[in-house]
């Protein structure tokens, strides 16, 4: 099994997939999860329902795609790391990184090509003021302190279209956990709150150091 750096927990389930790996909502089915090993372009997956409740194609047992345990028993996915576990958006699956890629722990993809991936958690100090993370060709377009966050969006052109960033700082003890969306702005309003409530579900597994 290859090394994984995030798991799924929900539904009286933890699910400790095999890299690479994705994971994909069921629909009208919300305790369910289809999960994707991936051997090049060919898939083997797994959904599951629950521990005795596995659904296989191109697998003949659950054991070559996840590993099924005992999980919370709450009714919302949760993805956990080391140091946070953090809510699943709905409208995006879980991606596991490249393996030359430790930078991000896992990465989100949804609607028209829009994406979510985290940083972190870094000292205070390795992170720029807000006002600082333009980019390149990028523009703020708007900037928000919560209690649970400060946010800055940004607007830059791509391929012709027009995208919107968005970067969601997160306390972690005296750390913080960066959140970057990105997406094509006709999406905005969508991946936007999905980075929110990313934001505001992140809970700390360990003492930050």
């Amino acid at each position: 099994m290859g090394h994984v750096f995030a798991r799924l927990t929900g539904f009286g389930m933890t699910l400790i997939p095999i890299w690479p790996y994705t994971f994909d909502r069921v629909e009208h089915r919300p305790g369910s999860v289809k999960v994707t090993r991936w051997a090049g372009d060919t898939a083997h997956t797994a959904v599951v329902t629950g521990p005795a409740d596995v659904e296989l194609t191109g697998a003949e047992s659950p054991g070559e795609v996840v590993e099924v345990l005992t999980g919370p028993a709450g009714s919302v996915w949760r993805i956990e790391t080391s140091p946070f576990t953090i809510d699943w958006p709905e409208g995006f699956s879980i991606d596991s990184p490249p393996a030359d890629d430790n930078s991000s722990p896992f990465l989100l993809f949804g609607p028209a090509g829009s994406a979510i991936y985290l940083q972190g958690p870094y000292r205070r100090d390795r992170i720029p003021p807000l006002t600082q993370l333009a980019g390149p060709g990028q523009t703020l377009v708007d900037q928000q302190s919560a209690a649970a966050f400060d946010a800055v969006e940004l607007e830059y052109e791509q391929g012709g279209n027009t995208w919107r960033q968005t970067h969601h700082l997160v306390d972690l003890g005296d750390e913080r956990l960066v959140i970057t969306a990105q997406t094509p702005a006709t999406h905005g309003i969508q991946v936007r709150a999905a980075a929110e409530l990313m934001a505001r579900s992140v809970t700390a597994t360990r003492s930050a150091s």
